[in-house]
C-alpha cells in the first residue's frame, strides 16, 4: 500500500451495480466481519444526504477492467462536523503493495481539500501492519483504541449471576425487549431515541458526540435489516427508560450477534442494571441458538470492560482510530 503505482488505474465514482464486488473485497480483507451487499446498500440508502456526505470511489485496473480497491470519504453521523471526515481505503489483498492505496488516498485528499477539511480519521486493526505503516507514513496519530470482545453464550450459566437481575428488580427496574415494548407502547421509539442520545453522549469517542435527528436514527437503526428487536433490551423504571443494550444480526453470520451500545442514564449507574441487561441478551442468544456475541468497547471504558470480563467475554485484537489534523 505504499510507493508509486505499478498498475494503470482508473478512479470512478461508485455505482450501485458494484455492491457485490464491494462486499466481496471487504470480506476478503476482514473475513471475521463479512458484510452482505444488502448491508452496504442499506448503509448508503439510509443516510440523510441533505446533511451528511459519503462519497465512494471504485479503483479499476485498466488492463483487466476489474475493481481492485475502494476509497470512501464521509461524515461521521455520531460526531458530525462539516469539515471533519472519516476515511476508508480497501485494497484487494492480491494487489496490495503496488501503490493502489496511495492512489486512492490521493483522490480522497483532493476531495478533502475541496471541502476545506480540518480533520480526518481512519481505523485499522492493531495486528495489520501494512495499514498501520500506511497511516503513520501519512502523518496519522493514534487517537483512541477499541477492544473487541467475544462470548460463546452457551458457556454462561445465567444462574451464577441471578443476584444482578434480582437487585435490579428489587430497585423497581423492569427489562423488556424492544419487540415487547413496541407492542405495548406506541410512543416507545421516541422515548428510546431520547435515551440513546443521552447515554451515547457519555461514550468515549474520537471527537465530540453530536445527536442525529430522529428521522436519521429511524432510517439507519430502527429500520435496519439487522436489527434484532427480540434481543434488543430496554430497562425501565416505571414509564421511564433508563438503560438499553442494542443487538444486531449479521446476514453472513447466521449464528452470531453484534452487541452495540449498552448504556445507562447517569443517575441509575452502579446498581447492576448494565449486567442485568447483558444477561437478558445472553438469555436471548441461548434460547435462539446463537453461538457468538461480538462487542466493542473503548480501551478507556473500564466499567464496561469489567462487566464484559465478569460475564466471560474474551478480549480480542484492538481496533485503533487514527487522527490527522489538516490545518
Amino acid at each position: 500500500m505504499s510507493g508509486q503505482s505499478t498498475v494503470r488505474l482508473d478512479m470512478r465514482e461508485f455505482q450501485p451495480s458494484e455492491y457485490g464486488r464491494l462486499a466481496e473485497l471487504y470480506g476478503t480483507i476482514y473475513p471475521d466481519y463479512d458484510r452482505s451487499p444488502n448491508e452496504f446498500r442499506f448503509w448508503d440508502e439510509s443516510l440523510d444526504r441533505s446533511k451528511y456526505l459519503r462519497k465512494r470511489y471504485s479503483c479499476f485496473d485498466r488492463a483487466s477492467n476489474q475493481i481492485i480497491g475502494f476509497g470512501e470519504v464521509g461524515h461521521a453521523t455520531w460526531m458530525f462536523h462539516p469539515q471533519k471526515f472519516w476515511l476508508e481505503i480497501w485494497v484487494d489483498p492480491a494487489h496490495q503493495g503496488r501503490g493502489i492505496g496511495s492512489a486512492i488516498y490521493k483522490k480522497l485528499s483532493e476531495d478533502m481539500d475541496e471541502l476545506d477539511a480540518v480533520m480526518c480519521w481512519a481505523m485499522a486493526k492493531e495486528d495489520m501492519s501494512a495499514p498501520l505503516a500506511f497511516l503513520a507514513k501519512r502523518g496519522f496519530k493514534e487517537r483512541m483504541k477499541s477492544w473487541e470482545s467475544r462470548l460463546n453464550p452457551a458457556q454462561v450459566s445465567l444462574s451464577d449471576y441471578s443476584n444482578y437481575s434480582q437487585r435490579a428488580s428489587e430497585g423497581g427496574i423492569v427489562i423488556l425487549s424492544l419487540a415487547e415494548e413496541r407492542r405495548q407502547n406506541p410512543e416507545c421509539l421516541k422515548k428510546l431515541y431520547d435515551l440513546i442520545q443521552t447515554v451515547a453522549a457519555d461514550m468515549p469517542m474520537p471527537d465530540q458526540f453530536t445527536p442525529t435527528s430522529y428521522e436519521q436514527w429511524l432510517a439507519a437503526e430502527v429500520n435496519a435489516p439487522g436489527l434484532a428487536p427480540e434481543g434488543y433490551m430496554i430497562a425501565k423504571d416505571g414509564s421511564s427508560y433508563v438503560g438499553l443494550s442494542t443487538v444486531w444480526l449479521a446476514e453472513k453470520e447466521a449464528k452470531g450477534l453484534y452487541q452495540g451500545l449498552t448504556g445507562i442514564r447517569r443517575e441509575y449507574r452502579g446498581h447492576g442494571i448494565a449486567v442485568a441487561l447483558k444477561l437478558r441478551v445472553i438469555d436471548f442468544a441461548q434460547r435462539n441458538g446463537y453461538q457468538l456475541i461480538k462487542t466493542w468497547n473503548a480501551s478507556i471504558n473500564a466499567p464496561m470492560l469489567a462487566i464484559n470480563h465478569k460475564l466471560g467475554f474474551k478480549r480480542q485484537v484492538g481496533w485503533i482510530t487514527f487522527e490527522k489534523n489538516l490545518v
